[in-house]
């Protein structure tokens, strides 16, 4: 799992240590003998805001997008997992793909349009190119700084290691040794289903989640086909 913005706070402190504030009995404790109250501290807690981004966000299946929002290839959206940016793009072979927004030379954000289609995502900082799946393609002056001597593999944006799809919804997970995305949704993919198999033709973002496309910046265009960038969806049946 890549690092949250949150793994440092503004106290220079290092949450990554903070399962060690946090025991069974502990958290246990946050929730009332009947379950019927939690404690505030759970909405107050940066130690145990990061527990939870480590131990939730960083494990469970998480939802990406939607089938039609990105429905051909270069088609991308901008969502997150956690604190992480994340671009969801349609590869060329029709599959999905998903990785860090963030260019790993400097941390720059390769693409700030909140969905489009693109060829390739160029860095700002420095224009480094990567391809619509994530990898790094083109490095500036690459003999005259470098000498020949850069590994693009190695400096090619952190993906996604495991997506998974189910009834046009998109999930991905960091964790390798997660259990499959239909283990996971377990008695709970039956009630998705009653929602999501009234539809013969599927489903898809509803107009009034639709905020519009936006025009991406520097190797992104606007694209006419990613219809909805909005992450949170109101879903009604396919036209």
């Amino acid at each position: 799992m890549p690092k949250s913005s949150s793994d440092h706070d503004d106290t220079g402190s290092n949450p990554v240590s903070a399962a060690a504030n946090w025991s069974r009995d502990k958290l246990f404790d946050l929730v009332g003998g009947d379950g019927s109250s939690v404690d505030p501290t759970i909405y107050t807690d940066q130690s145990l805001y990061d527990l939870e981004l480590e131990r939730v966000f960083g494990r469970a299946w998480l939802f990406l997008a939607h089938e039609t929002q990105i429905p051909n290839p270069g088609d991308f959206l901008n969502t997150y997992m956690g604190e992480d940016s994340i671009l969801v793009v349609r590869q060329k072979d029709n599959s999905v793909g998903a990785f860090l927004n963030q260019c790993r030379h400097r941390g720059m954000r390769l693409c700030r349009a909140e969905c489009g289609n693109a060829k390739s995502f160029t860095c700002s900082y420095h224009g480094w190119v990567h391809d619509m799946s994530g990898e790094l393609v083109m490095v500036p002056f690459e003999q005259e700084a470098y000498h020949g001597e850069i590994d693009k593999s190695e400096w090619s944006p952190v993906k996604v290691p495991r997506i998974e799809a189910y009834k046009g919804l998109v999930f991905g997970t960091w964790d390798l040794e997660a259990p499959s995305l239909l283990d996971y949704l377990g008695d709970t993919a039956w009630y998705m289903e009653t929602f999501l198999d009234r539809c013969e033709g599927g489903t898809e973002p509803s107009a009034e989640s639709t905020s519009g496309p936006s025009v991406a910046t520097g190797s992104s265009r606007r694209s006419n086909s990613a219809a909805t960038c909005t992450t949170s969806l109101f879903l009604t049946c396919r036209r």
